[in-house]
């Protein structure tokens, strides 16, 4: 039985020795962004809870009967300063009805630096990419948006790839507010 066992590894290291390589598959691990986006929506939003850059406490639970807006961002994202604008202008006009909480993933020092030139009339959080990278978003790029309604429920995520070009994003998320409140 041993003189089999011993023959069997032999041959078979053989075998191996004789192929040059060989090739691995890998399965794919990330669903693909509209895999992401179909498992967000209808479904309740995560809580959290996270300090803003003025220190005060965060939450999703803290604004319930308002629309939420949960925008992902950084420092080095090009389409960001203009985003800024639009959720501005939407804070200042729906601020009864909308709250826009933003999550920049890089430090705070860098954060403020950038809001020095780019001011922001809502909630920044800094140092968010824990958050970002896992329970909203993985590799859903920056900017995205998240819109939750007024029960808490994701009615509809805005990955980076469908605000490419000319995704008008006041024209846009406002639609989409008035739309929870009719």
């Amino acid at each position: 039985m041993r003189i089999l066992l011993l023959f069997i590894i032999i041959i078979f290291s053989f075998h191996l020795s004789a192929q040059d390589h060989f090739i691995v598959e890998l399965e794919s691990r990330s669903p693909d962004v509209k895999e992401l986006v179909k498992s967000y929506e209808g479904f309740p939003a995560i809580p959290f809870l996270a300090n803003d850059l003025n220190g005060d406490e965060q939450s999703i639970s803290g604004y319930n009967g308002k629309v939420v807006f949960l925008w992902f961002w950084n420092t080095d994202c090009i389409p960001c300063k203009k985003q800024a604008t639009a959720l501005n202008l939407l804070t200042q006009k729906y601020a009864s009805k909308l709250q826009v909480i933003s999550f920049s993933d890089d430090s705070k020092a860098k954060t403020q630096e950038f809001l020095n030139n780019t001011p922001m009339d809502f909630p920044v959080i800094a140092n968010s990419k824990t958050l970002a990278d896992g329970p909203y978003g993985g590799d859903m790029g920056y900017p995205r948006i998240f819109i939750i309604d007024q029960q808490g429920i994701i009615k509809w995520v805005f990955p980076e790839e469908l605000m490419k070009g000319d995704f008008n994003t006041y024209n846009i998320l406002e639609t989409l507010l008035i739309s929870l409140y009719k």
